[in-house]
């Protein structure tokens, strides 16, 4: 009988820790709640064209291990970018890996051959021997919570949660189209044509602070794109409104501390959790939680 092992979640720990898992000849079954794969490596399609809201940039090394495309600049300041949008890296990444798109695992239950998990709309899927949670720590802690001492050790995990302002313009607003640090309630602001193989019309994703975002948390999408876009107005000199104007809330969007070890498991290290947050805040981080908790299910099952 062949070892099946199941993975919540499509971000770059969820997809290092199954293409690790088919390198090595088991298969795996990604269930991801979102359309899309890469979690923070978000690109939003629009008719002006494509937004990067998530991350803006990867280490160089897991760009490249990642495919799709990458571009780097500087020794001082390298980063790995996807093209034409950071979602393209887990478009690469996830080639050949058994993903189940738009399902919400809502509960994992153990049974007499391993595991099943239950998603929102009511269906069953089993049996696996073994479940990987790459999602973020709360998260982790709500589907593992029969499992008292990797709960507690997750409740240590902090992360912060951040609104990103996407703007995007039919002419050019006469902005420069450099990345622009500004003022509280806004932190940064990137512009798409600052990035390789843009050629479309002018984009920018403009990150909140992470304490504002945390105080204002609860807003409506359309309310918060409309106090970020004034603040960005206020302080770029924009005068123009944009063609293109919409708000992203990550809910747990940035590592405050960690967990400090690369993934939590039970006893039998059946059930495992792991992400960014486990080593740090930087994607290279989940990518070797997602690998270290495939090596634990391959020396789990082959002795």
């Amino acid at each position: 009988m062949r070892t099946r092992v199941a993975i919540v979640g499509a971000g770059l720990a969820g997809l290092s820790a199954a293409r690790s898992l088919m390198e090595a000849g088991i298969p795996s079954v990604v269930f991801e709640k979102s359309r899309g794969l890469g979690g923070r490596l978000a690109t939003r399609r629009t008719e002006l064209g494509p937004i990067d809201h998530g991350a803006p940039g990867v280490p160089v090394d897991v760009a490249l291990a990642a495919g799709g495309g990458v571009w780097s600049e500087g020794p001082e300041n390298a980063q790995g970018i996807g093209i034409p949008g950071m979602s393209a890296l887990a478009r690469h990444m996830g080639q050949g890996i058994n993903v189940q798109r738009e399902i919400t695992i809502t509960e994992v239950a153990e049974t007499g051959d391993g595991y099943s998990l239950t998603d929102a709309a009511g269906a069953l899927h089993a049996s696996f021997d073994a479940v990987i949670f790459a999602v973020p720590a709360p998260q982790a802690a709500a589907l593992l919570a029969q499992q008292a001492e990797m709960v507690e050790a997750i409740a240590n995990v902090r992360m912060t949660p951040l609104w990103t302002l996407l703007l995007g313009f039919d002419a050019p607003s006469g902005l420069s189209q450099d990345v622009l640090t500004l003022a509280d309630p806004l932190a940064l602001a990137i512009p798409m044509l600052s990035k390789p193989g843009q050629i479309a019309t002018e984009r920018w994703s403009a990150h909140a602070t992470t304490a504002w975002s945390a105080e204002h948390l609860e807003l409506e999408k359309e309310d918060a794109a409309d106090v970020l876009l004034k603040a960005f107005m206020a302080v770029t000199g924009l005068a123009g409104t944009p063609d293109y104007l919409a708000a992203h809330r990550w809910r747990y969007a940035r590592v405050e501390r960690a967990l400090g070890q690369p993934f939590v498991a039970n006893g039998t290290g059946t059930l495992l959790a792991g992400g960014d947050w486990a080593l740090g805040a930087l994607a290279s981080e989940a990518v070797a939680s997602g690998r270290a908790m495939a090596r634990r299910v391959l020396e789990n099952f082959r002795g």
